[in-house]
């Protein structure tokens, strides 16, 4: 291909993994919309959304754990197309099960889960597409595109399923979020592929890598502060609507901009430190920093969030600008790290681990507020968690060493 059409193809690839990645995001995340009215319609008291609101909230995490550690080897072994195809289609079919029947909570928590374990191998899928047609140089800025639907997937769940809710249902929601799903089928079936014939790694090599990277000091260095990054990331993420209407007194009908806000610092502060980590190559620098930066926003919203909506919205801005900052710099450690042909393996034990273990988030900030009744504590422990994983990240990883996986 002619250099102009490679970069179009290229240009369309982001595109589509964007597009998809949103998708996904609005899919996960609608239960966090939509948690406020479920409960109303379930009668829960305080304890009951905290505690079964919580398990709602975390249980997909258990899901997408397990799924991305033992279903992305699929991505290597048979092509990330195919996987990322039937992912799709399954998540959406997880939504409608909710939308259908979620009135009962075990059906409701069953598709959580399933949910999950059928979006586990969407950001694997996405990074190895993007180390196959990506330089080094450009790998955290072209991984950027398709992490950044975290925060715009965040931003638009409110603005799209809050009017629906408020019109039509909480259930009408989800078919909706699964509809868009199915509708990008289509675009990925034509646009996302491979530069040359796709080296696909054997069974034993997936698992000999696996061995190699849980025995590689920095490997463990990156998996404690990418950890550490989910469970903040996860704990205010799945809370901010609920914790904004219950605890700020932000209504329905404000919610969708109030929601929406904090976003707009992960964009920020993903794109930020993409560039940055790419030109100087400072890459647990810029991880050191953006961890201790959200230890400090979060203390200072569990001290003072409280007293204004407003102020509450400009912390959780600066937490979700920090917090975003290092996901990027983590991907392309691994896009440049490991084999590329077993690439989506790392990248799904990685975030499979990193993600299993975020459901500590939001369970913890719901037990803390079924017991006290209160947001501010669990917020607090969210800032003892991002100090934890700045420290772990920094004594452990050692940037000098070029390499994550052992000779």
């Amino acid at each position: 291909m002619s250099s102009a059409r490679i970069s179009r193809l290229k240009l369309m690839i982001l595109l589509t993994l964007f597009l998809t990645t949103v998708t996904g995001y609005i899919a996960r995340m609608s239960i966090s919309v939509a948690l406020k009215f479920i409960a109303m319609d379930y009668g829960w008291n305080i304890s009951q959304i905290g505690n079964l609101g919580g398990l709602l909230l975390g249980i997909f995490l258990v899901g997408y754990g397990i799924s991305n550690i033992f279903l992305s080897p699929f991505i290597d072994r048979f092509g990330a197309r195919n996987v990322l195809l039937i992912s799709m289609i399954s998540w959406s079919l997880t939504l409608f099960l909710a939308g259908a029947a979620g009135y009962i909570y075990s059906i409701l928590f069953l598709s959580r889960f399933l949910l999950g374990l059928t979006q586990g191998v969407l950001f694997p899928s996405a990074n190895k597409v993007t180390a196959y047609w990506f330089t080094e140089r450009e790998g955290a800025r072209a991984s950027s595109v398709f992490l950044s639907s975290a925060t715009v997937g965040n931003m638009l769940t409110p603005l799209l399923l809050t009017p629906l809710i408020i019109s039509i249902s909480w259930s009408f929601a989800f078919y909706f979020a699964g509809a868009l799903g199915l509708a990008l089928v289509p675009m990925v079936a034509v646009f996302i592929k491979t530069p040359v014939k796709e080296e696909r790694a054997k069974k034993l090599e997936i698992w000999h890598l696996f061995k190699s990277l849980l025995t590689n000091r920095n490997f463990v260095g990156v998996l404690a502060g990418y950890i550490s990054g989910a469970i903040i990331w996860w704990g205010i993420g799945l809370w901010l609507p609920t914790y904004l209407m219950d605890a700020l007194g932000v209504s329905a009908n404000h919610l969708s901009y109030a929601a929406t806000i904090p976003y707009l610092g992960g964009l920020v502060g993903l794109f930020l430190a993409s560039w940055i980590s790419d030109v100087t190559g400072k890459r647990k620098s810029v991880v050191v920093i953006s961890f201790s930066l959200s230890a400090v926003f979060f203390i200072l919203l569990a001290l003072i969030g409280t007293t204004s909506w407003i102020l509450a919205d400009v912390l959780c801005f600066m937490i979700f600008f920090t917090t975003d900052m290092m996901t990027p710099v983590f991907f392309a450690m691994l896009q440049i790290r490991v084999p590329r042909e077993m690439v989506g393996s790392a990248t799904g034990l990685m975030n499979g681990m990193g993600n299993g273990f975020g459901v500590v988030g939001p369970v913890l900030i719901g037990a803390i507020y079924g017991a006290t009744g209160s947001y501010s504590l669990g917020m607090l422990s969210m800032g003892i968690i991002a100090i934890v994983g700045v420290l772990l990240f920094y004594i452990i990883f050692r940037e000098e060493d070029k390499t994550l996986v052992n000779a």
